[in-house]
């Protein structure tokens, strides 16, 4: 692609070709996941790996969280040559940063005072393997930096084929790397897991950089082939005042699962039937709304942040109303499976959860099925936001879903105690979709009034 992709007519056949690949990605991760949590089933120590190893990826994604932005980074502000190594030389310090911290835990005795005396960790099996779990997964920052940066590029560029080729290898790699350790039993559990974890997210980031490279020469040249983005110079200054909203609301957002999860413990219904309801519903519900996860993508490629001439205008209604009609089709499904016997027959007898469970489920689905348009509307706008270098909106906005899942919550639980009439994972998963609504409404609101 050469440098006027976004002074080209954009289509309803062009944001296919570029979101469907994007839009796939997911369902390989979870794919992923699932093998890797089959896998430790099967291996040694199983119940010590499962347990272990949620804890060596809670403490991993907390500290290399903010990698994930590096992909909007690169791009919203790659446009040449020179922009590239300044982002370049930004995006890797904060990844020798990210690594430091995580070796730190993992090959330090202040890994074993973090585990006992902040973690509260006590068994000297568990926080064993913990830390051999954390001595192979602090390497994670480094191929996710590799395969983030590069995503940008290739995203830019409208290759998203890439993206879900690398995908797509990682999940055949690490399919049969698991199957030869099931087979051999090789390692315990979480050493298994982490292995896969890292190591698959290392053959995604080389066959995303060998995809740069293949297409364009080397990542230099494909940043040169961009259109311009930036009004001047690229600084460090610049990116740091785009990333850092960004970061924050990763972090922020990683806390608000279990802030609801805490909320629906506290209830005096029954928590544990409560929290397996909510928890199954809510993964269920995110297989379809993750696959609009890389929606901004689309106004952030095609459309330009002024929008000035009548085709700029023209192609921002076409990727609105493309991203609208996506949350739309997603939320219609979203309501068939829950209220159709669909929603139940997958929680029974797919997921495998009582019949209780499953029943109360559904409603939980119910109660979670807007979040497709919700979502839809908000990654419309933020990739406008992106492409006009204003993210600080994006970090208040996700401060307001947290504050508003709070309030709900405690309004909700505490002075009116719904609980008692309205089981505690209903209560919530409406708690939930508040949050997203409002944090939603703030983007809309404030995204119109600026363009």
């Amino acid at each position: 692609m050469g440098k006027n992709n976004k002074d080209q007519k954009v289509n309803y056949k062009r944001l296919l070709k570029f979101f469907v690949p994007l839009a796939v990605t997911p369902f390989f991760i979870t794919s992923i996941h699932t093998l890797m949590n089959a896998a430790i089933a099967r291996l040694p120590y199983p119940e010590l790996s499962i347990a272990v190893f949620t804890i060596v990826k809670g403490i991993s994604n907390a500290i290399k969280a903010p990698t994930r932005m590096f992909m909007q980074i690169s791009v919203s502000m790659v446009d040449s040559r020179k922009s590239y190594i300044t982002a370049s030389k930004l995006v890797w310090s904060l990844c020798a940063l990210f690594f430091l911290f995580l070796i730190i835990i993992a090959y330090t005795p202040f890994g074993g005072w973090f585990l006992i005396n902040i973690m509260g960790l006590r068994d000297p099996d568990t926080i064993r393997f913990t830390l051999l779990g954390l001595r192979i997964t602090s390497f994670l920052p480094i191929v996710e930096t590799l395969r983030n940066f590069h995503r940008g590029l290739v995203i830019s560029h409208e290759r998203t084929r890439i993206v879900t080729a690398g995908t797509a290898v990682r999940l055949m790699a690490i399919s049969l790397f698991l199957f030869l350790a099931v087979r051999l039993q090789l390692f315990s559990g979480v050493v298994t897991a982490s292995l896969a974890w890292t190591l698959g997210i290392g053959i995604e980031a080389l066959v995303v950089t060998f995809g740069v490279i293949y297409y364009y020469k080397s990542p230099l040249k494909a940043a040169d082939l961009l259109p311009a983005k930036n009004d001047t110079v690229l600084k460090i200054s610049h990116i740091m005042s785009f990333f850092i909203p960004l970061a924050a609301m990763r972090y922020l957002r990683s806390f608000i699962q279990p802030l609801i999860q805490s909320g629906i413990a506290r209830s005096q219904a029954d928590p544990t039937l409560a929290l397996a309801a909510f928890g199954v519903a809510y993964g269920l519900m995110m297989i379809i709304v993750e696959t609009m996860r890389n929606l901004h993508q689309c106004s952030l490629v095609y459309v330009k942040p002024d929008r000035e001439t009548d085709l700029e205008e023209e192609n921002w209604q076409t990727v609105k109303r493309f991203c609208l009609a996506t949350g739309i089709i997603l939320t219609v499904i979203s309501f068939l499976i829950a209220l159709s016997p669909i929603g139940y027959y997958i929680l029974r007898y797919i997921i495998g959860v009582s019949e209780e469970v499953a029943n109360l489920g559904r409603h939980v689905l119910i109660s979670l099925s807007f979040l497709p348009f919700i979502r839809a509307v908000r990654e419309v706008y933020w990739g406008q936001l992106m492409n006009n270098k204003t993210t600080r909106l994006i970090g208040y906005g996700k401060a307001v879903n947290f504050g508003s899942v709070f309030l709900s919550l405690f309004i909700f639980i505490v002075p009116f105690n719904l609980a008692a009439i309205i089981s505690p994972a209903i209560i919530g998963a409406i708690a939930f979709s508040i949050g997203q609504g409002m944090e939603t409404l703030l983007i809309w609101k404030y995204s119109r009034l600026e363009y």
